[in-house]
């Protein structure tokens, strides 16, 4: 069972993977978990000058990683040790997987993921990865979704489900950036037979938002033969992506070609009923007591998410727990869905959002993305943020210039090139279009 302080080290070991080797020994070397605070995990920095830093340069990063890393959405705080005592009182006992532990019996059903809980729920009940009849294999699974709506939680609630049935089953569990980043360091090292020997030899793998592997030659050529062996020994695989794969661009067509060969299995968003439905599954969850005419109205404000579902919820749980009138009200139901579903975010959380996208998406470093360097593996994700920024902000040219230390005739090149490319490349406009969702919905 995961304690905070496993998850906290875990994330920040994940973290310093992106960085230089200073950078992770100046600013995250320092770092210490403090307390799980509500949705907030509080992070001691020492010095006043470490948290101020680290606040402004690596925020972004450290919040997706941690959502990434408890499966709904987590805010972070970073404080000095000069503040930590007035956190300290707030420490929990309970370890992490308390907070919310995924299986299929709490996952919602409805039309719009009906089919993907039916095969997820079918290869837990059968893990050799044979088909349950003479036409259909479930092998690979591959559930795919917008970010949001449970694909992570189906796959919780296979590994759940496996490991309540047959302990001795050796399950790997991992997110395909997590896998790219363990593999280029065993790459440097020169130790790949020990990744072999962890990836290769487990019962059933299980790799979440495949995506990421997209554009990434070495790491395409070592899954595909990750999966491959699977296959080869009549083990199960299950992935998940927030595409299907022939909409993954720069995906290699025998990967593509191995996963078409299973079961995909798509989600969509929620339909009202639904998300009714699984407002008050969360209330039961939380222990929170709301009107019909209130779970109604969240349902209908929030359409498209689930996390946001979720993360409402456990605001509105907090605030019934801090107020002297406990009974929720329309306004309390108001004010916190306008400060997780926001549309009016201010301009530098948003950009921010944009560069961490980018970087992710074409596995460039941020700080690569804001350099001089003209390689064509950045300047080309450069131009991409930039174009998005316009699109997404109504930020002039000039302002744009400035955020990248470029004159606005440079910027208004780069936005009219990455205009020309989409024309001809539906696959890259795919691909921005989908940075641009995700920018919009987190």
């Amino acid at each position: 069972m995961r304690s905070f302080d496993d998850i906290f080290n875990k994330v920040k070991q994940s973290l310093e993977l992106n960085i230089t080797e200073t950078a992770a020994e100046l600013w995250f070397e320092p770092l210490r978990f403090v307390v799980f605070d509500n949705d907030t995990m509080v992070i001691d920095c020492g010095e006043e000058f470490v948290k101020t830093l680290v606040s402004e340069k690596y925020y972004g990063a450290w919040k997706e990683a941690l959502s990434d890393a408890f499966g709904f959405e987590v805010n972070v705080k970073f404080i000095s040790t000069a503040e930590k005592a007035n956190y300290e009182e707030k420490k929990q006992p309970m370890s992490a997987t308390d907070l919310q532990k995924e299986t299929f019996e709490n996952f919602v059903v409805g039309p719009s993921n009906k089919f993907a809980y039916s095969a997820a729920k079918a290869v837990a009940s059968n893990t050799n990865g044979i088909s349950f009849n003479s036409t259909m294999s479930y092998n690979p699974l591959f559930i795919y979704g917008n970010s949001g709506l449970g694909k992570t939680h189906l796959l919780n609630a296979i590994a759940n489900k496996i490991r309540e049935t047959d302990p001795t089953i050796k399950i790997i569990f991992v997110k395909a950036e997590e896998f790219t980043n363990e593999f280029l360091n065993h790459l440097r090292n020169k130790t790949t037979a020990l990744f072999h020997d962890k990836y290769r030899n487990a019962d059933i793998i299980i790799i979440d938002d495949i995506q990421f592997f997209a554009g990434k030659e070495s790491t395409q050529e070592e899954f595909f033969h990750t999966i491959d062996s699977y296959i080869v020994d009549n083990k199960q695989i299950i992935l998940s992506s927030d595409r299907p794969p022939k909409d993954i661009s720069t995906l290699a067509d025998r990967i593509r070609g191995r996963i078409e060969q299973g079961l995909l299995a798509d989600i969509q968003p929620p339909e009202l009923e639904t998300r009714i439905n699984i407002i008050k599954n969360k209330c039961e969850i939380y222990g929170l007591s709301l009107d019909e005419d209130i779970i109604i109205y969240i349902a209908e404000k929030v359409k498209n998410n689930i996390r946001q579902l979720d993360g409402v919820v456990k605001k509105l749980k907090a605030y019934s727990n801090l107020s002297d009138n406990s009974k929720i009200i329309l306004s309390d139901v108001q004010n916190v869905i306008k400060s997780i579903v926001s549309t009016n975010q201010p301009i530098p959380q948003i950009t921010e959002k944009i560069i961490l996208e980018v970087s992710r998406n074409y596995n460039v470093s941020v700080d690569d993305l804001y350099s001089k360097k003209r390689d064509i593996n950045i300047s080309n994700p450069r131009q991409i943020a930039m174009y998005i920024m316009r699109n997404v902000t109504g930020m002039t040219f000039q302002e744009i210039g400035k955020k990248f230390g470029r004159n606005y005739s440079t910027v208004i090149h780069s936005i009219g090139t990455v205009e020309d490319k989409i024309e001809e490349d539906s696959a890259l406009k795919a691909q921005i279009s989908d940075i641009i969702k995700n920018v919009q919905e987190t």
